[in-house]
């Protein structure tokens, strides 16, 4: 699967295998990076348009929980302009990889 931002198109696949690896090059770290930013600030988008209440931050299980409700899955992958398969694929890679994220 394809993921973009802006300019920049990462591929699901290799991001999967850079994300496992222990030893990674140079270009490897730059894109991993890119990555991980990209789907930070996309977590963030998503946390805060399924959460009920805006004066508190909500922990990635219960952004899991709300995005069971097909109807704010559809409302997020519309509003943002990206699929559901994307939605989920940014969630799985910020709670496996982004340890800061809770």
């Amino acid at each position: 699967m394809q993921l973009t931002d802006g300019t920049r198109t990462f591929e699901s696949e290799i991001i999967d295998e850079a994300a496992k690896k222990l030893q990674r090059d140079e270009q490897e770290r730059e894109m991993l990076n890119a990555f991980a930013r990209y789907a930070y600030f996309r977590y963030k988008q998503i946390r805060d348009c399924v959460n009920p209440r805006k004066c508190k931050n909500m922990r990635i299980e219960q952004v899991i929980e709300q995005l069971k409700s097909p109807a704010k899955l559809r409302k997020v992958s519309s509003l943002f302009n990206i699929s559901e398969e994307e939605v989920h694929y940014i969630i799985d890679f910020v709670k496996k990889y982004l340890k800061y994220v809770k």
